[in-house]
């Protein structure tokens, strides 16, 4: 069994946590002679033991450096947003799981909810994915970027995949090459238009399919990356 991990700042052979990992530690009864994770989010894990805990921070002395490979495979995940932002919630912590390294919002032509709402779900999203790095012993947290409209997309990888429910025949288990990053792009709830298939095609992704049926977006999501980690990874 593996030590509690948290977010903290380490100087020497001393760590400090606080502010709202310092609550999260008093949650998990942490107590004086522990021996805990710390991550700095610098890419690195550290082994220590807690000397101190008062009424803002707990304080303690580095044991050891932990060895961490950090997967250097790259998701830019493009996902056109849902109506109720709410489920976005719900989905970073499974994204961060799946290896995303960076999200990125897509305004759609089926998205009803303003740039603005989801510019005020981002240090939400933010705080969800730091939380989430923690459990699935990730070094860093899921990127989360500014909205964009799906004209201002801007692909970074040479592998690029849409998943598009009117693809009946291209599925990635054809594919016969591999890749080290990889941009995905999932359309919101309605689906991705055909301007707006030309337009991605534009840009250079490919159409795929995820299977028979139309899927929710969160399905389509999981079911996305699950795929793309087992044909790439």
């Amino acid at each position: 069994m593996g030590y509690p991990r948290f977010l903290g700042v380490v100087e020497g052979n001393q760590f400090i946590i606080q502010d709202e990992e310092y609550h999260h530690a008093k949650v998990r009864r942490v107590k004086e002679g522990y021996k805990i994770e710390i991550n700095d989010l610098q890419g690195n894990i550290y082994l220590g033991i807690v000397t101190c805990i008062d009424k803002k921070s707990i304080k303690g002395e580095i044991l050891q450096k932990i060895p961490v490979i950090e997967d250097n495979f790259c998701v830019n995940l493009f996902l056109g947003m849902p109506n109720k932002l709410s489920k976005i919630d719900e989905l970073i912590p499974s994204i961060t799981e799946l290896g995303v390294k960076n999200f990125i919002p897509v305004i759609t032509h089926n998205t009803a909810v303003k740039e603005k709402d989801i510019l005020k779900k981002l240090p939400k999203w933010e705080k969800i994915s730091l939380n989430a790095i923690k459990q699935c012993r990730r070094l860093f947290p899921v990127q989360i970027n500014r909205p964009v409209s799906t004209d201002k997309i801007s692909p970074a990888s040479a592998v690029k995949i849409a998943f598009y429910e009117k693809e009946k025949e291209k599925i990635l288990k054809d594919i016969k090459f591999s890749a080290d990053s990889v941009d995905i792009f999932i359309g919101a709830e309605g689906g991705i238009t055909d301007e707006e298939i030309k337009m991605l095609k534009s840009k250079g992704f490919e159409t795929f399919s995820l299977g028979p049926y139309i899927l929710r977006m969160e399905t389509a999501v999981i079911t996305g990356l699950c795929q793309v980690n087992f044909v790439f990874r």
